[in-house]
């Protein structure tokens, strides 16, 4: 496969440092989506999915644009491994994610907030609007998939922003910025980008498998590899949808 040519420049940022640029000029705002902590799992995963949004943020009532927490398909699949008996809680856990399972088996509705911290996921973290982008950029250097974006001086959501979106931000604008447009000749190697462990599972493992060993590493995503340990394609918590 080719790799995908780079768009051409954008004039949208140029002649700016990008490190000027305000995390609020990349949030994307049709994705701050919000459930209450009593509303089913069931419900919470439709909008999920029929959305697009890549989470779902929590709320205590029903006017607050405040979040306090977050539900996604980490949360999700965590869920679903828990009701069908492949994982099992922590010793303290025990009596209570047992009698979670029981109601769900039983089909009766699981409040969100009873799932909300299952996935091993890392905390909730917000960035107020007028924040640089380096400051996005650093918490996602620490493993963080997204932040929530809040207005300056308070805990009111105004967009949600995205790994995925950054880096599709630098591939779009690269040109514009000549620290990033020189990266992209470079190798990996060189750059020290990558890791040497790798989590994979062969194609002929069944899907639970896959969620299985995702939701046992506490990675979103992992290689599919065949018999040879040829990549042949990936899976994510995303694909549990």
């Amino acid at each position: 496969m080719l790799p995908t040519p780079r768009p051409s420049e954008s004039k949208e940022f140029s002649g700016r440092d990008w490190k000027s640029i305000k995390v609020c000029e990349l949030a994307d705002k049709e994705n701050v989506r919000f459930v209450g902590l009593d509303t089913p799992v069931e419900t919470a995963t439709q909008m999920l999915i029929e959305s697009g949004a890549p989470v779902i943020l929590l709320r205590e009532t029903a006017d607050s644009k405040a979040a306090c927490g977050t539900f996604d398909y980490t949360d999700l699949n965590a869920y679903l491994l828990l009701v069908v008996g492949l994982v099992q809680p922590e010793e303290g856990d025990i009596s209570s994610f047992q009698e979670l399972a029981k109601k769900a088996r039983e089909g009766n509705p699981v409040p969100v907030k009873q799932v909300k911290n299952l996935g091993k996921k890392n905390a909730f973290t917000t960035l107020p609007e007028s924040a640089p982008l380096p400051a996005a950029v650093e918490i996602f250097g620490s493993g963080l998939h997204r932040i929530a974006i809040v207005k300056d001086g308070t805990n009111e959501v105004v967009g949600v922003l995205s790994q995925l979106r950054l880096v599709e931000f630098f591939w779009e604008n690269g040109r514009n910025f000549t620290s990033i447009d020189q990266l992209y000749s470079q190798q990996l190697k060189d750059l020290t980008i990558g890791s040497s462990q790798v989590i994979a599972i062969n194609g002929d493992k069944p899907l639970s498998a896959a969620l299985e060993l995702m939701n046992c590493e506490s990675v979103s995503s992992l290689a599919v590899i065949d018999n040879q340990n040829n990549v042949v394609g990936n899976i994510s918590t995303v694909d549990v949808k």
